[in-house]
């Protein structure tokens, strides 16, 4: 069997909600072959009530994935096996999911 598709970085200064640190080598939702951190924001009661589109709470409301090389708790420069190595670009991306 072959490597997994994803790995996570957990760290002790991680946030328990919202941030998650991902390696993914499919560019499914993150920026393929490189480590990125992805921040969400789920929805409330309170969301609910003010947002029409927001059917249930826990959907995402928005997230933003940055492409990074250290993990910006506590400093660590994330692996990168030398198959998966690409340039790390610092490229970054915000989706709006609230209207949907």
């Amino acid at each position: 069997m072959g490597e997994p598709s994803y790995k996570l970085h957990e760290c002790e200064r991680l946030p328990d909600n919202g941030i998650q640190i991902l390696f993914s080598r499919k560019k499914t939702e993150c920026f393929q072959n490189s480590w990125n951190l992805i921040i969400r924001k789920k929805a409330t009661e309170e969301d609910l009530e003010e947002n029409h589109h927001l059917e249930e709470i826990g959907v995402t409301i928005w997230q933003t994935i940055i492409e990074i090389t250290h993990c910006p708790y506590c400093g660590v420069e994330l692996p990168i096996e030398q198959s998966d190595k690409t340039k790390s670009e610092g490229k970054f991306v915000h989706h709006d999911f609230s209207s949907w």
